[in-house]
């Protein structure tokens, strides 16, 4: 397979003989073409829908995972810091806290 970031894109020739099954058309209306079951796709590659996972791409780039922030120096940096210090950050990260909750409750009425 190739890059991930650059992955081949499925071309008419392809979906065409990846979708021949005349059943596999038969959608409702209402419902999300992504998400329809096919009996001849079970693999992610080549993509189907480039400026889907261009967004996916962007998406995934936005969420930082634990593997790429050192956090070894943290809890030595955190003994280091003056009560005053230690009080001022506590405050701001309790903040945070407290109001991605209430975005996320805000958010909640839309989804």
């Amino acid at each position: 397979m190739g890059d991930p970031e650059r992955p081949e894109v499925a071309g008419p020739e392809l979906e065409e003989r990846l979708s021949s099954d005349p059943n596999e058309h038969e959608a409702k209306s209402d419902e999300e073409p992504l998400l329809r079951k096919s009996s001849r796709r079970f693999v992610i590659f080549p993509i189907q829908y480039p400026d889907i996972w261009k967004m996916y791409k962007q998406a995934q780039a936005s969420f930082w995972t634990a593997e790429e922030v050192d956090l070894s120096k943290d809890l030595p940096h955190w003994h280091k810091l003056k009560p005053d210090e230690k009080h001022f950050i506590s405050h701001i990260l309790a903040f945070f806290a407290a109001s991605d909750g209430i975005v996320n409750e805000n958010l909640g009425i839309f989804i």
